[in-house]
């Protein structure tokens, strides 16, 4: 099995059908903030960002933020963008420090989806865990730090080793990643 094969793909968070999640049997939401849920430079969700997390809420959602990002930026975020938990410093793709949190948070792998927008941090950590997962386009490479930049050129190679096992899901991979929405919402 490739571990950078998401099982899910869509243009952003805002085009992904929860009510479909949720039908089939997800109540966990895991979202990656940085470039997933906002762009790294901005310290506060915006309208539309908050439109999604009340939606969610309304759904049945419990949703929590695993950032490879510091304390300070994540607790600026989700004090108005609610959520029942963030794990900070997760070191994604890493899951020494997630598991004992999907425990602590009484979070079943079975029921639970994680939401990222990079190959080689969020769905390689989804995937090494057992969780379904949606990627997304990037929201802006525009504040990308240089690491994040490097696992960037990184994924191209990914790519084309998923190109061996499934060329197609190569091709839709390529078309999330290749390309940007920057956007900032």
């Amino acid at each position: 099995m490739n571990h950078h094969i998401p099982t899910y793909l869509a243009q952003s968070v805002y085009d992904i059908d929860y009510n479909k999640l949720y039908a089939n049997g997800k109540r966990v939401i895991l979202f990656d903030l940085d470039n997933t849920l906002a762009p790294y430079d901005d310290a506060t969700p915006t309208d539309k960002q908050l439109e999604l997390n009340k939606k969610l809420k309304e759904i049945g959602f419990r949703i929590y933020i695993l950032s490879n990002n510091h304390q300070k930026r994540t607790k600026l975020y989700t004090t108005t963008f609610l959520v029942d938990g963030y794990l900070v410093l997760a070191r994604k793709p890493f899951v020494y420090k997630i598991k004992p949190f999907l425990k602590k948070e009484n979070i079943e792998i079975t029921n639970t989806i994680l939401i990222g927008d990079q190959l080689l941090t969020d769905i390689k950590c989804a995937n090494k865990l057992g969780l379904d997962s949606v990627l997304v386009k990037s929201i802006s490479r525009k504040s990308e730090k240089w690491y994040t930049r490097i696992n960037r050129l990184r994924e191209k190679r990914v790519i084309n080793n998923i190109a061996k096992v499934d060329k197609e899901k190569a091709i839709a991979i390529a078309k999330i990643i290749g390309e940007r929405n920057d956007s900032n919402e």
